[in-house]
């Protein structure tokens, strides 16, 4: 598995998803390593012209074993099923 340094001080150690929101734009989520800790990243990329997807200057960084973060995404996506 090929690791990259991004900006920042991040290293990107592995994509884990891609998901397309709109039209040139996708949601990537990626595990990386910050300051030597392991971290999940996620981030929009947006397609320039002529050129390939960048990423967005800002994400979410996420702590390594956030269940309170887990817990948070679990109930965002429960109340988007309610009416």
């Amino acid at each position: 598995m090929k690791t990259t340094r991004k900006e920042g001080g991040f290293k990107e150690v592995k994509k884990v998803a891609v998901i397309p929101t709109r039209d040139g734009e996708e949601l990537h989520f990626t595990k990386v390593e910050v300051d030597g800790k392991t971290r999940g990243d996620i981030r929009y990329f947006t397609a320039r012209e002529g050129q390939q997807m960048t990423p967005g200057r800002r994400g979410i960084l996420i702590p390594e074993n956030s269940k309170e973060f887990q817990t948070s995404i679990e109930k965002l996506i429960k109340s988007l099923s309610e009416k």
